[in-house]
């Protein structure tokens, strides 16, 4: 518990700023093995996003989130965050998808909470790739949601 409200106030003062730089002591690592693959474990803003509770309402068939005064000041600000694509559509490209904490193609990694993912439009098309990716863009949070996504990044860059 403790670090994650040490990872919410590092976050804080980063929604602060006009820019979406990584914070101190949040910045990516490489790979243990030295192959220039990012460690995407290490960024701490996916902490931050378990700050919001998410119920469902098995009769309306929704679900809803409820956020925390924290989560409340980052609506409207620019992030940047890193993880992987999970698309939503066949397409080699797209401008729409899905970033998720960890690979949902990882045998071994545990799956994805309904606060591990963030729905992306981004401000043009990439490709999708296995390699865990950053995207930068103006984060909305969603208080009511169908298909269980409770934040989106809209004009999103990728990098």
């Amino acid at each position: 518990m403790r670090y994650i409200v040490l990872a919410g106030m590092l976050l804080f003062g980063m929604a602060q700023s006009t820019s979406a730089q990584p914070l101190a002591g949040t910045e990516q690592q490489w790979g243990p093995n030295g192959n220039g693959t990012l460690n995407h474990e290490d960024d701490l803003q996916w902490l931050v996003f378990h700050g919001a509770k998410i119920a469902g309402d098995q009769a309306a068939g929704t679900y809803n989130a409820t956020f925390g005064p924290f989560l409340q000041k980052m609506e409207g600000q620019h992030i940047a965050i890193t993880g992987y694509i999970l698309p939503l559509g066949a397409t080699q490209t797209t401008t729409h998808f899905v970033l998720t904490r960890r690979s949902a193609g990882c045998p071994f990694c545990p799956p994805n909470e309904p606060t591990e993912a963030i729905e992306i439009f981004a401000d043009r098309f990439v490709k999708t790739t296995p390699a865990p990716i950053t995207v930068e863009g103006k984060l909305h949070l969603v208080a009511h949601s169908d298909q269980g996504l409770f934040f989106r990044i809209d004009g999103a860059k990728v990098w």
